[in-house]
């Protein structure tokens, strides 16, 4: 394991990265369904360790560690977060919370929900806020394209659907 996750005093066990606090006064959204994720994950966290069984006790203790850590995380998130719920007239334009159908400059199609740093995961389709791609598609309707600067080279998507219904 690479030393960048681990701690030189913690014995090699894994840290898991934590989102810096917010500056006072920064909100940080989260869908509904995302807000209720993070929910079930901490009642998860905090129940029965169903998958310590045949481990010795100094791995039960380890993992231990690591559920009540995962939990304090999670309790905390859930506390600074702020649900947003769709809004209607918000229809046909991206915002937050929004569906976003994509075509590339190829005729590559994507789709991504715009969606809180919290519930972020690109590779379920979960775009976060504040990523340059997101940032760069608020606001926009079908029909218009945005460039976005990637590690590989600028590349063009244009909108192809805007919808809030959850899928």
């Amino acid at each position: 394991m690479s030393k960048a996750f681990t701690k030189e005093d913690s014995g090699g066990e894994e840290v898991l990265p934590v989102r810096p606090r917010p500056a006072s006064g920064e909100k940080r959204y989260i869908t509904p369904e995302g807000y209720r994720a993070l929910q079930e994950e901490l009642l998860a966290s905090q129940g029965p360790d169903t998958g310590a069984e045949g481990l010795t006790p100094l791995e039960a203790g380890v993992r231990r560690k690591e559920r009540e850590r995962r939990a304090q995380q999670l309790a905390a998130v859930l506390e600074e977060v702020r649900v947003v719920e769709p809004d209607a007239a918000q229809a046909g334009r991206v915002f937050f919370g929004a569906w976003v159908e994509l075509e590339d400059e190829d005729g590559g199609r994507v789709r991504y929900r715009i969606v809180g740093p919290d519930e972020a995961d690109v590779k379920a389709g979960r775009l976060s806020v504040e990523s340059p791609l997101a940032r760069a598609l608020l606001g926009k309707e079908v029909g218009e394209a945005v460039q976005v600067e990637r590690p590989r080279g600028a590349v063009e998507y244009t909108v192809t659907r805007v919808d809030y219904a959850a899928h």
